[in-house]
């Protein structure tokens, strides 16, 4: 079949390559977000094409560094490229020099700058990352300078490598048939298998990365190359105005927008949505380039149309370069030519100088889904996939009350969703060497700002229930939360060891029964109350309703046990579906009965004669209700919509967070507990003011999978995501995350398309 664009190599490649190659190739970080933006923002933007100009010429060629090339297309930097064919880099330097165009040589190239060089005339940049052993660094500068390469591009975006789980999944490593060349008699060209080894639960790259490159990079490291070269240096990696502005300062030569390809941090923005603010604050100084998501001639138009200078491609070229070789190479670019050719023409442009943002129209919508992730039988990279797990081993009945939300369930979904409307603006050349997670809550010093929420009977999930939790806390520094309706009692956790534990209240009509408990929580030594608020009565939740939803026979509810109130058994949902009302479930007909739905705010305050435990407000969500909270005598909030199972269509526990901080004012902390799956949440919760977050289905999903070693896994696996995220972000310690690192759709309000 005719390939007639770019994207028809994609699916050749994935058919000729090994797996861990194309997947190395094609994947991004994470839940692979920002890899399907940098496609899905381009086409948000639209044209407004101008007609009856007289376009028999167009004229593509433009200047780089004084380089004149035949177009503003050139080849972005691409690692180990003979994993795709056997002549890799060479074939792509000779395709490059044909089109007239730029080719960038990675530093992690499987041809080194001196064999690329050999392939014949042509205009190169070579692209940087800075190793620990600065002499290295200089003396492959130096090799590229005296190759004939133009310029260097400096990469800023990578302390350490992103979270890539195909290639976890996959134990990527360089095939041991290839090296990096360039580093060859260095001891620096080998990723073997004992790299792998080194770290577990990661990739041979990312062994090597942690190994070799440099995270204490930093601004001056600019000016440290400049001293020591005469190319001119592009800054590759920036998103935000304001490390424009610094890479200027600096010295750079230019600018390129980059996300890596969408392999670092995700959740970061679009390479082409990020693009206009840094050309603004670039003010012409300098040109800014794009690299990331461009496969088509309009995407080209329309990145010139934004400011850049030019664009780089790099997937395409190697997806081509796996499909045919040089030939191919050749093809992606020459179709992305015509396409840009026929762009300019179609929209009435003769020259690049003609074309403007008047030309273009931009709809900065944020899409509304996560891309579903598939579980596969291996090894789980991220605490989202305990959920299929558990599914599969639970009971329907016990998987529902876990898993389901009230009536639609908006608020469920919401609850994700809304995490993904919120992207980052990472700083870069920090100094991330060392970041400090540690946190302190109430007075009490825990290892990290993720703790574990509330979550009730998890002896439905795992034998071990609540006493392998609050090891997996325990181990993991941190605070567990025990629910009142827990089947382990506040005793029988507290014989499980050392531990900073939280106890849920629910306020039971009986007064007497909740002072015994809060008594019983104060003496077996936990150290707070999360007051429940949300709960006059139990949400419908429908799931539990078609299931009759009813405590095992073989579980009490362990708190209270010798008052009558530990069970709910047949006999209560027979109760209730004598009643008027016969759809609901046996712990509707519980909460029913005893349940104080006089609950108000004098009983926070009725709570403090009886306790000495600071008092946590769990379950508000508007401004007005925390400055009451305060006035209560609160020690702290938890905004909560008790995971979307009590009224449907309240707004997502991170869309309320803001509101509430806010109207705090600093006197107490703010906790947020709801939606979160990755560490890259918890940054967003802490850049939106949370003093940390809680999590409660991850855990009891990943309790019923693998018992205690399932929820240490969940509470590590957010751990390293967490610090990841701060790293990529340029953050050391939790002081230094601000508002400034993310944006909502709150923030500015987004243009309408004008059409």
């Amino acid at each position: 079949m005719e390939i007639t664009n770019v994207t028809e190599y994609d699916a050749i490649a994935k058919q000729k390559l090994p797996k861990m190659v194309y997947d190395y190739y094609a994947s991004g970080a994470e839940d692979q977000w920002t890899l399907q933006e940098n496609r899905n923002a381009f086409a948000r933007i639209l044209f407004r094409p101008r007609i009856l100009i007289d376009v028999n010429k167009i004229d593509m060629a433009t200047t780089v560094l004084g380089f004149k090339i035949s177009m503003p297309i050139m080849v972005a930097p691409t690692a180990f490229q003979k994993m795709a064919h056997p002549d890799g880099e060479y074939a792509t330097a000779r395709a490059a020099s044909a089109a007239g165009t730029i080719m960038t040589l990675s530093s992690w190239a499987t041809s080194s700058v001196e064999e690329v060089a050999s392939t014949g005339p042509g205009i190169r940049f070579f692209q940087l990352y800075v190793y620990k052993n600065r002499k290295v660094v200089e003396q492959l500068v130096r090799r590229a300078e005296k190759a004939g390469f133009k310029a260097i591009a400096l990469t800023v975006d990578t302390p350490r490598l992103g979270r890539r789980e195909s290639d976890i999944k996959n134990r990527f490593t360089l095939p041991p048939n290839l090296t990096l060349k360039n580093f060859e008699g260095l001891d620096l060209g080998k990723m073997d298998e004992a790299s792998i080894d080194q770290i577990a639960n990661d990739s041979g790259l990312a062994s090597y990365v942690a190994g070799q490159i440099d995270r204490t990079l930093s601004w001056k490291d600019i000016q440290w190359l400049q001293t020591i070269t005469n190319m001119p240096i592009l800054v590759k990696g920036v998103l935000t105005g304001e490390d424009a502005r610094i890479a200027i300062q600096a010295g750079a030569a230019g600018i390129i927008v980059s996300n890596h390809g969408a392999r670092q941090l995700d959740y970061v923005p679009a390479t082409i949505s990020a693009l206009e603010e840094v050309v603004k604050a670039t003010q012409g100084r300098v040109p800014v380039f794009l690299d990331g998501g461009v496969r088509r001639g309009t995407d080209v138009f329309k990145a010139l149309a934004l400011g850049a200078s030019g664009i780089f491609i790099g997937r395409p070229v190697v997806f081509a370069l796996a499909a045919e070789g040089e030939a191919g190479v050749k093809k992606v670019l020459q179709m992305l030519r015509d396409e840009f050719e026929l762009t300019m023409a179609l929209s009435g442009c003769r020259s690049l100088s003609e074309i403007t943002r008047n030309h273009i129209v931009t709809e900065w919508d944020t899409p509304r889904h996560l891309p579903r992730n598939t579980l596969r039988k291996m090894e789980i990279t991220n605490v989202t996939e305990y959920d299929a797990i558990a599914k599969q081993k639970l009971p329907k009945m016990v998987y529902d009350y876990y898993a389901s939300g009230a009536e639609d369930q908006w608020t469920l979904q919401e609850n994700r969703n809304a995490f993904a409307r919120i992207l980052f603006r990472p700083r870069i050349l920090i100094d991330v060497s060392k970041i400090d997670m540690t946190t302190t809550v109430l007075g009490f010093k825990i290892s990290m700002p993720i703790m574990v929420a509330p979550t009730a009977m998890q002896k439905m999930a795992h034998p071990d229930g609540e006493y392998a939790t609050a090891r997996a806390a325990s181990a993991a520094g941190t605070i567990m939360t025990l629910s009142s309706w827990a089947t382990s009692s506040v005793e029988e956790v507290a014989s499980t060891g050392p531990g900073i534990r939280f106890f849920q209240l629910y306020v039971y009509k009986n007064r007497n029964v909740v002072e015994q408990l809060v008594r019983r929580a104060e003496r077996a030594g936990f150290k707070a109350i999360a007051l429940t608020v949300d709960t006059p009565r139990l949400g419908r939740r429908e799931s539990d309703i078609k299931n009759r939803f009813t405590l095992p026979p073989n579980l009490t509810l362990k708190n209270f046990e010798g008052l009558d109130l530990g069970k709910m058994d047949e006999a209560s949902i027979y109760q209730i579906l004598s009643s008027p009302i016969a759809n609901d479930s046996g712990l509707a007909s519980y909460v029913a009965g005893q349940i104080d739905r006089t609950l108000s705010w004098k009983d926070v305050q009725w709570l403090q004669t009886i306790t000495k435990l600071p008092i946590l407000v769990k379950g508000v969500l508007t401004g007005e209700d925390a400055r009451i909270a305060i006035q209560a005598g609160a020690a702290g909030i938890i905004v909560s919509n008790h995971g979307a199972r009590q009224l449907d269509y309240v707004p997502a526990t991170i869309s309320a967070l803001e509101e509430v901080v806010k109207a705090t004012q600093g006197r107490i902390p703010v906790f947020l507990d709801g939606g979160v799956r990755r560490g890259t949440d918890v940054f967003k919760a802490l850049a939106l003011g949370a003093s940390g977050i809680f999590i409660g289905r991850p855990v009891v999903f990943s309790l019923a999978a693998e018992g205690e070693a399932g929820v240490r896994k969940v509470l590590q696996m957010l751990r390293d995501e967490f610090e990841l995220t701060m790293a990529l972000s340029g953050c050391r310690s939790l002081k230094e995350i601000s508002r400034n690192h993310i944006t909502t759709e709150w923030d500015t309000p987004r243009p309408s398309a004008r059409l």
